[in-house]
């Protein structure tokens, strides 16, 4: 399979980035790694040279959000003539083997329309089929995209920077005629945001909530509003998924720690996408 593949960074451990690339570097042709950190940690270059020969390092001194970097990337493979491109987020991995029966799945896949394939990244809600969906949405990590089609349903937007860049590319997948396609029989190791203790006020039970920086909290709100008033042709269907991760800010909003914090940002991302900012906060 001629594939390439990229990852984003931002203030990344070494270790632990180490130990996620060695799950799906030894299966791509060539590894871009780009380092949106403001500042550059010392030694991660030499650590990566040394982890796998493939690797490509970029550092670009600036944080200029996902988009951007996926763009550069889908660029690069198109350049070097790869078929396919898998993303990547720094904390997410595969499970030992998963990675080639992964791209083994993709090549025996019977559709001939697929923009992106992706994987289950919630093994907890999403059961498990042993064959492939299509999917209202599929998120950047883990997805592999044919780069045979991109040019056909145009760039990541770059002015969402950060939250619901993957959804927005996989809506516009939909809308241009072509197919997001999901294998849950392969499980994404992933965080999807920072787990806390929190007691709930229906039955004061405490169970773990799922809480977002108070940077990111911004950027969901702004950029969701963005999608739901802003953006033309989004069908029911893909109304209801913005409002579903809209609503996810409602741990932030009782049980995260920075309280205050988090209020701050809601409010400024409201008042931003009232007077149309858009791009990096």
């Amino acid at each position: 399979m001629n594939i390439a593949g990229v990852v984003i960074l931002y203030h990344p451990d070494i270790q632990l980035l180490s130990e996620n690339i060695k799950t799906y570097v030894q299966g791509l042709k060539q590894l871009y790694v780009y380092d949106n950190s403001e500042t550059k940690l010392p030694g991660i270059e030499e650590a990566l040279r040394k982890l796998h020969p493939s690797i490509q390092y970029h550092y670009f001194n600036a944080n200029e959000g996902i988009a951007k970097r996926l763009n550069r990337a889908v660029e690069e493979a198109t350049r070097n003539n790869f078929d396919y491109l898998l993303t990547m987020d720094q904390d997410s991995s595969f499970k030992e083997g998963d990675f080639e029966k992964y791209k083994m799945q993709i090549q025996a896949s019977a559709y001939s329309n697929v923009a992106q394939f992706g994987i289950n990244c919630q093994p907890n809600f999403t059961i498990s089929k042993d064959l492939p969906e299509e999917a209202l949405t599929l998120i950047s990590s883990g997805s592999v995209l044919n780069l045979s089609l991109i040019k056909n349903i145009g760039a990541f937007n770059e002015d969402l920077f950060i939250d619901f860049v993957d959804a927005e590319f996989s809506y516009r997948v939909i809308q241009k005629g072509y197919v997001n396609l999901m294998f849950s029989n392969i499980i994404l190791n992933h965080a999807l945001g920072k787990l806390i203790e929190g007691r709930s006020l229906a039955n004061f039970k405490k169970t773990l909530r799922i809480t977002h920086s108070p940077v990111r909290v911004y950027y969901i709100i702004r950029n969701g509003l963005y999608l739901l008033l802003k953006t033309k042709g989004l069908t029911t269907a893909m109304k209801k998924d913005v409002l579903r991760c809209i609503k996810i800010l409602k741990n932030d909003l009782i049980y995260n720690p920075q309280l205050g914090l988090v209020y701050i940002h809601l409010f400024s991302g409201i008042f931003d996408f009232l007077r149309g900012k858009i791009g990096k906060k």
